[in-house]
């Protein structure tokens, strides 16, 4: 049995449903009794906006805390959802302060690892929300996660997915992960049935998860209910418990719970 998962959210660009799909899933993950903590490495306080927090202006009471040579193992976490079961720790502005300080650390690309270990969260799953692209956080949540999934954005071309999956797996190779991450599969979002090279992505985008041997879930549509609870910073299956998507966060986390229990 698996004690802990960390999971990380990866992605080269910016919104493609990072922090839709790690909000949604953590809550999911909620309902079947079973603990998880969000941590933001964002700066851009997104996630903050996805589950109804105000921006936390007290860099103490935020991420950047947990990469103070002083830190102490109190995490600043707050429950969100009215749930002792799932909590945030927020991101802020800080954090990129926090990316140019880590440079001038030995073996900088582990730290969070280093803390994640020394003072260890009392939750069955961690899911680590990124900022888009590869800074030296990302390389951060790369080296402490044991699985990954991967937002992809109907706009993209289907090749860059490919490529962005050999960047991940050089960065395993770098960073001498033994043994490395899980890539648990991709997950397509603002899908729409009724645009045509949607459907000639889908295509390419099957063929590329076949030859990479990786798992493709199906596609999140662009909705506007989805749109609706990230705005009123709730998880869909609050907003429309019967919403025939929340399957697709409920496929991910079944997946994760298999993870779990091997």
């Amino acid at each position: 049995m698996t004690d802990q998962i960390i999971l990380v959210m990866l992605s080269e660009a910016g919104g493609v449903g990072k922090t839709t799909i790690a909000v949604n899933v953590a809550y999911e993950w909620s309902l079947r009794g079973r603990s998880v903590t969000i941590i933001d490495l964002d700066n851009n306080h997104s996630l903050d906006a996805f589950v109804g927090l105000k921006p936390e202006r007290d860099l103490r009471q935020t991420t950047a805390i947990i990469f103070d040579r002083d830190f102490n193992g109190s995490w600043p976490l707050k429950p969100i959802f009215g749930s002792e079961l799932i909590s945030v720790c927020q991101g802020c502005r800080g954090l990129k302060e926090v990316g140019e300080s880590l440079v001038l650390r030995k073996r900088r690309e582990y730290t969070l690892n280093k803390i994640l270990k020394a003072y260890p969260l009392d939750c069955e799953l961690i899911i680590l929300d990124c900022r888009a692209g590869f800074d030296l956080l990302t390389e951060n949540a790369l080296a402490a996660s044991t699985d990954i999934l991967i937002p992809v954005d109907m706009g993209v071309k289907a090749r860059t997915v490919s490529s962005l999956v050999n960047i991940i797996w050089q960065e395993f190779e770098e960073l001498e992960l033994s043994p490395s991450p899980r890539m648990m599969g991709l997950i397509p979002n603002h899908y729409n049935k009724d645009a045509a090279f949607h459907e000639d992505f889908i295509e390419a985008l099957t063929r590329i998860s076949q030859q990479l041997e990786i798992k493709l879930y199906p596609p999140l549509r662009t909705w506007q209910y989805l749109n609706n609870s990230a705005i009123l910073g709730k998880p869909l299956k609050i907003i429309r418990s019967g919403d025939r998507m929340n399957s697709i966060f409920a496929g991910i986390v079944d997946d994760l719970e298999k993870i779990k229990e091997n």
